[in-house]
């Protein structure tokens, strides 16, 4: 699953703060290098303190291996800004344009592009309703588990459906989505990126979801559910411990 992140600020404070580096050890170092920049550090000191974090981090990580990546994120410290949105609007005429698509697959795959398009409109204004991501990662996002052959068909689908085009390029395989429309009224706001299709769902009225611990929307099992397999597992897990240290204490 990917990890769009809304606010980059947020995530740098609380990895310097909580000393993560996180699963994507990189894309940390060049989120924290870009933190140090907005508030006024010199590229110079930038490189010293990611040093200084990595071994907070983990001090026995070999600084002389990481050196070629922390000059990189270094160096390109100012050539984006921090991404700090709350989320992106769905309006009425987009999604008016996705059920017209006949089967849930197609919208929902459809709806996930259309908030990923209208996510790198919000944080590039450059960006012209393209997505820059891998068909795995879309299909990730959208709840979507297919074959990689039967994946090409359904984007080749909504490409014959003139829903999305592609670039003249031969390479770049982004994709542009045709159906952003901001005049029209708003009616869905996406502020979390986590299970795309699953939100497409919920807001479709089908039983789904929202965990009210970590927020995530997933399929409903059974009509008293609040949380998700993961939270689930987690509170039981947590009530069990409370529980042994109860009995052995009373």
């Amino acid at each position: 699953m990917t990890n769009i992140v809304l606010n980059e600020k947020a995530c740098a404070e609380y990895a310097l703060e909580n000393l993560i580096l996180g699963s994507k050890p990189t894309e940390t170092l060049g989120r924290v290098a870009r933190y140090y920049y907005s508030i006024g550090y010199k590229k110079k000191e930038i490189g010293s303190l990611l040093e200084d974090f990595m071994l907070k981090c983990d001090p026995t990580i070999n600084i002389v291996k990481w050196q070629a990546t922390i000059d990189k994120q270094v160096n390109s410290a100012d050539k984006y800004e921090l991404i700090d949105i709350s989320g992106v609007e769905i309006t009425q005429s987009e999604i008016d344009k996705i059920q017209q698509i006949e089967g849930k697959l197609l919208q929902r795959l459809m709806f996930t592009m259309l908030c990923l398009a209208k996510y790198g409109n919000a944080i590039n204004p450059n960006n012209n309703n393209w997505v820059n991501r891998k068909d795995k990662e879309i299909f990730s996002l959208a709840n979507i588990t297919l074959t990689t052959k039967r994946q090409s068909l359904l984007i080749n689908d909504l490409w014959t459906m003139q829903y999305i085009g592609y670039s003249r390029v031969v390479d770049n395989i982004n994709i542009n989505v045709k159906i952003v429309d901001n005049e029209s009224p708003t009616v869905l706001y996406i502020s979390d990126f986590r299970n795309l299709g699953n939100q497409y769902m919920r807001y479709c009225g089908e039983k789904y979801i929202e965990c009210e611990c970590c927020g995530k929307v997933v399929k409903e099992k059974h009509g008293k559910q609040r949380y998700c397999t993961e939270c689930a597992t987690e509170i039981d897990r947590q009530k069990s411990l409370e529980r042994y240290y109860k009995s052995h204490n009373s």
